[in-house]
């Protein structure tokens, strides 16, 4: 095994890990660092290479104004306030750094027909970070290793992490000695054996989201757990999306669900698909797709939604089944006629004649039927009528190890354990309910944290000067 000195290892080629490495590299000019990358560089990236990489942001950087407080009301008061905090107050400095860096932001009309929260995004999505990142690794001096996989940490007598070793694709092990080791490795939505440990026995039948989401196999909490870390995050919770399941397409959203009735696979409404606009209600209406209705349900509407501009809501590449009644559409679902045409007209009569409004919370309500609707309810009554398969795709899990506010990985006994760093979804903050267009800035602001500590931690130990790594530990955030 060649043993490989360097400043910093990074494990990931996502935002955090690719934000941690261009700020330590800006931090300690002339240090050295290695990101290791388990993917092809082709598919290199995890997640953020997929997705749109939302910011829950006003258009000049600063968060919305609810952005604290949803956090703690939708972890319900489970994630720590510090970190919450920490996210917002680096919001937009993080942001204008992103676009030093090269990477335009954009304020733009998003796959939401109608939402509450605004909404920034990077031109080009993730893969515009990543690319762009990725260069700026290589012209500060650092290196990316593909086709790497990390497999456990290495730590001194004294329990500190001073580097990695990984094995790459013909089997050869690795080493890496280093001063920090920061984890940016993902959650564990693309290992069957951690989810079916987590979340049930049926749950590996999941679907990524992303091709991106299946390199991420949960390592980085395993290696930080065997090296001492606490955990944090809600193991048995994820978050998912409503995609169609009829094509191979990543995030083939379907988010018309609010404006008609959403049945299972026996024909039947088992939730109120008008509670709240769809950015805050989208990951609750997949999550129990997946517990409620055994992983398969259908969008039903008629010609009242189909009127409307719905293209930027719909994202898959198949075209809805379309009929000319309920029971020639209930057959082609492979729905009961009967049951189909029972759910249709019991929701119907509860329903309110009118237009349908899909570009606000109407307040247009059901009376009478179980689940309730609460806006858009509109009667089904215009035919033909169409329909989307959905199912529940898994985005990222929850669970993770447990860090504070510097991003460094706590032990269980609360200490840091020095030289261990954790961001994105390998450090575990959510809890309950997913507070959209978060994940990615999250990774990001908490990379470039461990970018300068790591920075500082290195300047400290090559001058042999543990009290200055003292006062640095904790320095700006």
């Amino acid at each position: 095994m060649d043993e490989i000195q360097v400043d910093l290892v990074v494990v990931g080629c996502g935002a955090g890990g690719l934000a941690t490495a261009v700020q330590f590299l800006e931090s300690a000019p002339g240090a050295r660092v290695v990101v290791l990358e388990r993917a092809p560089e082709h598919r290199r990236g995890g997640n953020t290479a997929w997705t749109g990489a939302f910011f829950r942001l006003q258009p000049d950087g600063t968060p919305a104004p609810d952005f604290e407080e949803r956090m703690h009301e939708l972890s319900r008061g489970l994630t720590g306030k510090e970190i919450i905090s920490t996210l917002s107050a680096n919001a937009k400095s993080t942001l204008e750094w992103l676009n030093a860096q090269g990477v335009e932001t954009i304020s733009g009309p998003t796959y939401f027909l109608t939402s509450k929260g605004p909404r920034l995004m990077p031109a080009g999505g993730g893969g515009a970070i990543v690319d762009r990142l990725c260069t700026r690794v290589a012209e500060l001096g650092g290196a990316i290793e593909y086709e790497v996989t990390a497999t456990a940490l290495r730590q001194s007598e004294d329990g500190s992490v001073c580097g990695v070793v990984g094995t790459d694709t013909s089997g050869q092990e690795h080493s890496w000695q280093a001063s920090a080791v920061v984890l940016a490795c993902g959650g564990f939505e693309g290992s069957g054996q951690l989810l079916r440990e987590h979340l049930g026995e049926d749950t590996p039948d999941l679907p990524t989201i992303t091709p991106g989401g299946r390199a991420n196999q949960g390592e980085g909490i395993v290696m930080g757990i065997e090296a001492g870390a606490d955990t944090d995050g809600q193991f048995d919770r994820f978050h998912g999306e409503p995609v169609d399941p009829r094509t191979r397409s990543a995030e083939a959203l379907v988010m018309v669900y609010p404006y008609g009735i959403l049945v299972d696979h026996r024909g039947r409404r088992f939730l109120d698909e008008g509670a709240d606009t769809p950015d805050n209600t989208f990951e609750d209406v997949a999550y129990r797709i997946w517990r409620d209705a055994d992983q398969f349900a259908f969008v039903i509407a008629d010609q009242k939604l189909m009127r409307h501009d719905i293209g930027r809501a719909v994202l898959t590449d198949k075209a809805p089944e379309t009929a000319p009644t309920l029971e020639a559409l209930a057959a082609r679902l492979d729905i009961d006629p009967a049951a189909l045409r029972a759910t249709v007209d019991a929701y119907n009569a509860a329903a309110v004649p009118g237009d349908l409004d899909i570009t606000q919370l109407d307040g247009v309500t059901t009376t009478g039927v179980e689940p309730p609707k609460s806006n858009w309810a509109r009667p089904l009554d215009k035919p033909p009528y169409v329909a989307w398969p959905v199912t529940c795709a898994i985005t990222f899990t929850f669970g993770g190890l447990r860090t504070d506010a510097e991003a460094r990985v706590l032990s269980r006994n609360g200490t840091p354990i020095p030289g261990l760093y954790a961001v994105g979804e390998v450090a575990g903050i959510y809890h309950h309910a997913y507070p959209g267009a978060t994940s990615v800035l999250r990774a990001l602001v908490f990379g470039r944290i461990a970018g300068r500590q790591a920075a500082a931690r290195t300047s400290a130990g090559r001058a042999g000067q543990p009290d200055a790594l003292a006062q640095h530990e904790g320095a700006e955030r």
